[in-house]
C-alpha cells in the first residue's frame, strides 16, 4: 500500500514537474503582445470557419424553396434583414435576394478566413522563431558560461543535438502545436454549439464518435512518445560519431580504420532506422483506426439524418451543414493526438534543453568580485592542489613565486601536471586546496573577465577560426586599427606571407585553419597575442610540433612577444627556454626541481639528464 502511494506521489510531482516544463516553455512566447494578437485572430477565423458551412447549409434551402428555413440560426438573423431591404428597396425578389446575400456572405467569410490564415501564418511564424531565437540564445548564453570541467563531461555531439534538433522540436510545436490546440479547441465548442441547436440528437451521435477518434490517436500518441526519444537520442549519438570521424579523419586514415568507422556507424544509423520503422508500424496502426471510426461517423449522418430529412424534422440543407461540420471535426480531432505527441517531444525536448540552461556555473564571479586594472603580472602559488575530478590530484603543495617580467619555463613528462598549471591561472578550473594570487590578491577575488583580459595564450595547436586573417589577428580585441594589426603581424613574422595573398588580410581561412601551415598557425597565434598585449603570456608548448626553421622564425617571433611581460613557457624542448628566467621541473604532480640552469645543472638531476640527452642528440643528428 505504502509503495503505492509512493508511485502515485511521484506520478503527481511528475505531472507536475511536465506542466511546470511546459509553462516555462510557453513563457518565451507569451510576454509579447503578438503572441496575444494571434490568439484573437485564431477565435476569429474559427468562428468565420463555423459559420462557413451554416451559410452553404441555407443557400441549400434557398435553392431547395425551403426559405423559411434558410432564414433560422445565427446566419439568418444577421443576413435576413440584408436580403429584405434588397427586396423593399430594389424590388428584387425576397427568395433571390435572399440567395444573392448568403452567396456573397459565403464569399466574403472565405475572403476574410484567407486574409487572417495569412496574417497567422505569418505572426505564428514570427511568435516561434521569437520564442526559439531567445531560447538558443540562453542555451548558448549558458554553454558559454560553463567551466571547462563541464566540457570534460560532456560530448559535442549531444550538445550540437540540443542546440538544434531539440529546439526545432520546440519551434514545431510553437508553430503548429499552438494553432492546432486552440483552434481545435474554439472549433469543438463552437461546432458542438451549433450542432445542438440544429438537432440534439443526432448531434449526440456524433459526439459519441469523437471520443474514440481522439483516444485512438492519444494512444499513438503514448506508443510513439518514447519512440521518439529513442530517435532523438540516437541523432545525438549519430551527430557526434559523424563529429568525431570528421575531426580524426586523418587518423581514421592513418590507421586504415576505414571499415570499422563504417560499422559504428552504420550500427547507429541501423538502430535510429528501426526506430523509424516502428514509429512508421504505429502510425499504420492507428491512423487507418481513426479512418475507420470517423467513417463510421460520416455512415450514422447519411443514414439517420437522412431520414430526418426524409420525414421533414431535418432540412436538406441542414443535414449538409451536419455532414461538412463532422469533416471539419475529424481531422482537428484526429490531429489532437499528433498535438498531444508533440507536446510530450517538446516537453522532453524543452527538458534537456533547460537542463543545460539551468546547469550551475561552477566557475563564478564572487559578489564583491573586483576588476584587475593596470595589472603588475606578479604570478604566486601557495600550496596548491588541483584534480579535474576534485579527488585525484594531479597537481599537489605547488609553490611558485613568479615576478612581474619574469619568464619561468616549465618541464616535465607527458602527465607531470604542466598543462594544469597554465590552466588554473586564467581559472578555466579552480584550484582544489591552497591560492593562486595575481599582484598579492586571490584570483578568484577578482572578476573573471578582467583576469583573461590581461592574459595571453599561445597553445601547441593553436584554434584559427574559419574567416579572414585580419578577423583572426584582431580577435578579442576591440577597436583595433590595420596598422596595429599589420605591426602585429610583422612582428610575429607572418605579415609577408598574408601579403602575398589575392586578397591580403581579407584572404579567407579554410575551417579550422586546413589551408595554412602549423608554423604559420603558431604565428597567427603570436600576432593575436602581440596584438592584445597582455602582461601575462602562456606559451603552451607552442614550437613542439613544427620544424627546426620554422621554430628558429617563432622564436625570433616570440622575441617580440617576450618583451616587458611576465611569461610562462610550458615545453619539453630545452631551444624554448633559454630566456628563461627560471626553471620548474614537474614530476607526477609535483616540483621535483627548479632554479636557474646553471642551479639545475650542479644539482645534476632529472633536468640535467634532459639536457645533455637533448643536447648530445643534437651533436649527433650534426654529426651525420
Amino acid at each position: 500500500m505504502e509503495k503505492q502511494q509512493n508511485i502515485i506521489k511521484q506520478s503527481k510531482k511528475g505531472n507536475q514537474d511536465q506542466l511546470s516544463q511546459l509553462g516555462r516553455t510557453m513563457g518565451y512566447v507569451s510576454g509579447y503582445w503578438q503572441f496575444w494578437s494571434l490568439m484573437g485572430i485564431f477565435v476569429v477565423t474559427t468562428i468565420f470557419d463555423v459559420m462557413t458551412p451554416m451559410v452553404i447549409g441555407d443557400i441549400i434551402n434557398i435553392v431547395g424553396k425551403s426559405g423559411s428555413r434558410a432564414i433560422n440560426g445565427i446566419t439568418g438573423w444577421i443576413l435576413n434583414p440584408v436580403g429584405q431591404w434588397l427586396n423593399l428597396t430594389y424590388g428584387v425578389d425576397l427568395q433571390y435576394a435572399i440567395l444573392l446575400v448568403f452567396v456573397t456572405a459565403l464569399i466574403v467569410l472565405a475572403g476574410a478566413v484567407a486574409i487572417l490564415n495569412y496574417i497567422a501564418r505569418y505572426g505564428n511564424a514570427w511568435v516561434s522563431q521569437k520564442g526559439t531565437y531567445t531560447m538558443r540564445t540562453d542555451l548558448y548564453n549558458s554553454l558559454l558560461k560553463q567551466s571547462f570541467s563541464f566540457y570534460d563531461q560532456q560530448r559535442t555531439g549531444q550538445l550540437m543535438a540540443r542546440a538544434t534538433g531539440d529546439i526545432d522540436q520546440i519551434q514545431n510545436y510553437y508553430d503548429m502545436g499552438l494553432r492546432q490546440i486552440v483552434s481545435t479547441s474554439l472549433l469543438v465548442i463552437f461546432t458542438m454549439y451549433q450542432l445542438f441547436s440544429m438537432n440534439y440528437t443526432l448531434a449526440l451521435m456524433i459526439l459519441v464518435t469523437l471520443p474514440f477518434i481522439f483516444l485512438t490517436m492519444f494512444n499513438f500518441g503514448q506508443k510513439s512518445f518514447p519512440v521518439n526519444q529513442r530517435m532523438r537520442q540516437q541523432y545525438g549519438e549519430i551527430t557526434s560519431t559523424f563529429q568525431e570521424n570528421l575531426m580524426g579523419l586523418k587518423v581514421i586514415r592513418g590507421f586504415a580504420q576505414e571499415d570499422q568507422e563504417q560499422v559504428k556507424i552504420s550500427n547507429n544509423l541501423t538502430e535510429y532506422f528501426n526506430q523509424h520503422l516502428l514509429s512508421a508500424k504505429y502510425r499504420a496502426i492507428y491512423l487507418p483506426f481513426a479512418t475507420l471510426i470517423s467513417t463510421i461517423g460520416f455512415v450514422v449522418i447519411l443514414w439517420y439524418g437522412g431520414n430526418l430529412a426524409i420525414t421533414g424534422v431535418l432540412s436538406v440543407g441542414a443535414l449538409v451543414a451536419f455532414y461538412m461540420y463532422l469533416l471539419k471535426l475529424v481531422q482537428p480531432v484526429r490531429m489532437l493526438g499528433n498535438v498531444w505527441n508533440m507536446i510530450l517531444r517538446s516537453n522532453a525536448a524543452s527538458g534537456r534543453v533547460f537542463e543545460i540552461v539551468d546547469m550551475n556555473v561552477s566557475l563564478t564571479d564572487k559578489l564583491d568580485a573586483i576588476e584587475l586594472k593596470d595589472p603588475q603580472g606578479h604570478v604566486e602559488f601557495k600550496n596548491v592542489s588541483f584534480g579535474y575530478d576534485g579527488k585525484n590530484m594531479v597537481l599537489r603543495d605547488i609553490n611558485l613565486d613568479v615576478k612581474p617580467g619574469m619568464t619561468v619555463a616549465i618541464l616535465g613528462s607527458t602527465g607531470s601536471g604542466k598543462s594544469s598549471i597554465i590552466n588554473l591561472i586564467p581559472r578555466f578550473y579552480d584550484v582544489n586546496k591552497g591560492v593562486i594570487e595575481i599582484d598579492e590578491r586571490d584570483i578568484r577575488d577578482y572578476t573573471i573577465k578582467s583576469i583573461r583580459d590581461c592574459i595571453g595564450i599561445v597553445r601547441q595547436d593553436p584554434f584559427i577560426f574559419s574567416t579572414t586573417f585580419k578577423e583572426n589577428i584582431a580577435y578579442g580585441v576591440e577597436n583595433c586599427s590595420m596598422e596595429e594589426i599589420i605591426r602585429a603581424a610583422k612582428e610575429a613574422k607572418i605579415h609577408d606571407y598574408i601579403a602575398s595573398l589575392p586578397e591580403g588580410y581579407d584572404n579567407e581561412i579554410g575551417e579550422r585553419g586546413v589551408t595554412v601551415s602549423g608554423g604559420q598557425k603558431q604565428r597567427i597565434a603570436i600576432a593575436r597575442a602581440l596584438l592584445k598585449n597582455p602582461k601575462i603570456l602562456i606559451l603552451d608548448d607552442s614550437t613542439s610540433s613544427v620544424d627546426t626553421q620554422t621554430e628558429h622564425e617563432i622564436q625570433q617571433a616570440l622575441d617580440e612577444l617576450l618583451t616587458n611581460r611576465t611569461t610562462f613557457i610550458i615545453t619539453q624542448r630545452l631551444s624554448s627556454i633559454k630566456k628563461a628566467n627560471y626553471i620548474v621541473v614537474l614530476d607526477n604532480g609535483e616540483i621535483i626541481e627548479e632554479g636557474t640552469h646553471e642551479e639545475l645543472m650542479a644539482l645534476n638531476g632529472t633536468y640535467r639528464k634532459l639536457y645533455e640527452t637533448q643536447t648530445s642528440g643534437g651533436q649527433r643528428r650534426e654529426a651525420d
